[in-house]
């Protein structure tokens, strides 16, 4: 695809971070994500995405990246778009990841910065310029201040974007507030995404978002929120999201939380057999795991026929 191609695109929705699910001894597990892209593909969801915060991403290698990615391409089968993180502390290795990210069929690319350096703002425009510039296909840049301590901010990415045109969307950690500012500031530039988990989802939309990027455990319930808002039902949105939100409060503590309830609610709903985050960590506490049951029985999530 060219740069002008990717101007023309246009997503929009629902796009969930995928979870990295392991075996038992921490292998990755290809069966295993072969069942979540079902999944999230049977819940609705508009595109994925996949190697950010909420798959573990700093616990798998460049190959282990390329093996996921494989499957979950060829699982989808182009019914909605694949977005494969590409960030490493390295241009080098970004770089080479986002050729062969593209190379294998993905449909765009999402860069963060870099988090162990500190580098200048002509450096980091830099960064992201050379990855735009291997890529063939859609570049989405992450913000997300609140978990990687790098705060890029609308004006970098505008700046990143006049130079690149296949930069073209923002997925963005931040309320309602934050990402208004970004849209207007951005005006048009760039379509931003809500990220947070879907916790702002209809908030978000209200500020101008052309969707939200939550995780997979809920994705069918966020979805029907979004499709009832986008059909004008708002108070019908309005009142299954109001239902939802506690517990999308309750996962997002923290990122490693989060992960680890997300991959424990997908055990419940039986797409996952193991729960268990890739090591080292901690397991989630029994009593988070209580308060997550109580939740999907209030909430009526019962498990799902995944095809094995």
């Amino acid at each position: 695809m060219t740069s002008d191609g990717a101007q023309q695109k246009d997503w929009k929705g629902v796009f969930p971070s995928l979870p990295t699910p392991f075996t038992s001894d921490d292998g990755i597990d290809l069966e295993a994500m072969r069942r979540l892209v079902r999944f999230a593909i049977e819940s609705g969801s508009h595109g994925l995405i996949c190697f950010g915060l909420a798959g573990e991403v700093f616990r798998l290698t460049p190959s282990e990246r390329i093996a996921l990615l494989e499957v979950i391409v060829d699982e989808t089968a182009e019914a909605v778009p694949v977005l494969a993180g590409v960030g490493t502390e390295a241009t080098h290795t970004s770089r080479e990841l986002t050729r062969v990210t593209a190379g294998l069929g993905a449909d765009g690319i999402v860069v963060p910065p870099p988090v162990t350096s500190r580098p200048s703002r002509e450096e980091l425009v830099r960064y992201f310029e050379v990855i735009a510039g291997t890529a063939p296909i859609p570049v989405m840049i992450q913000d997300a201040p609140e978990y990687l301590n790098v705060e890029l901010g609308p004006d970098l990415v505008a700046e990143v974007a006049s130079r690149c045109p296949n930069v073209r969307f923002v997925k963005l950690e931040g309320g309602p507030d934050v990402l208004k500012r970004w849209v207007d500031q951005l005006d048009g530039t760039c379509a931003v995404l809500g990220g947070n988990g879907g916790m702002y989802l209809l908030d978000c939309l209200a500020a101008g978002a052309a969707g939200i990027a939550p995780g997979a455990d809920l994705v069918d319930l966020l979805v029907e929120v979004y499709e009832l808002s986008a059909s004008g039902r708002s108070d019908d949105a309005e009142m299954l999201f109001r239902r939802v939100l506690p517990m999308l409060v309750f996962e997002l503590q923290d990122m490693e939380h989060y992960n680890a309830c997300a991959k424990a609610v997908l055990a419940h709903r039986g797409v996952l057999t193991q729960t268990h985050l890739r090591s080292p960590t901690t397991a989630l506490p029994a009593a988070s795991a209580d308060v997550l049951e109580r939740y999907l029985k209030d909430l009526g999530v019962l498990p799902r026929d995944i095809a094995r």
